[in-house]
């Protein structure tokens, strides 16, 4: 199943999106609030973002390196090597963006 949505109005929603996919489809189901995640005037890069979501499973990103690639490049297919609450705005009107979740569950390790 793909993940095929509009973007959200703000990126605190759009990046929660994210994280209930990451939930539904890989089994990354973090008490991980998008909100804690992103700051005005501060980019969150795709490596912050995949380290934070191993670091709340209790995994070791250094230790992870697959999992990292594969939700880094997942959130770059979604943002870009890094997004901002102001440039998320500025791209308000971009493509929408399918996202091929791969395997299911963590079989990729």
């Amino acid at each position: 199943m793909a993940w095929r949505t509009r973007r959200k109005p703000d990126l605190g929603e759009d990046l929660q999106g994210l994280l209930d996919f990451l939930c539904v489809q890989w089994g990354f189901c973090t008490r991980l609030a998008a909100a804690d995640l992103i700051q005005a005037g501060t980019r969150l890069q795709a490596s912050e973002f995949a380290g934070a979501v191993l670091r709340a499973e209790g995994m070791d990103p250094d230790q992870n390196r697959k999992w990292m690639r594969r939700i880094s490049d997942l959130f770059e297919r979604r943002y870009g090597p890094s997004v901002s609450p102001e440039s998320f705005l500025a791209d308000a009107d971009a493509p929408l963006v399918d996202l091929e979740p791969g395997r299911r569950g963590r079989t990729a390790r």
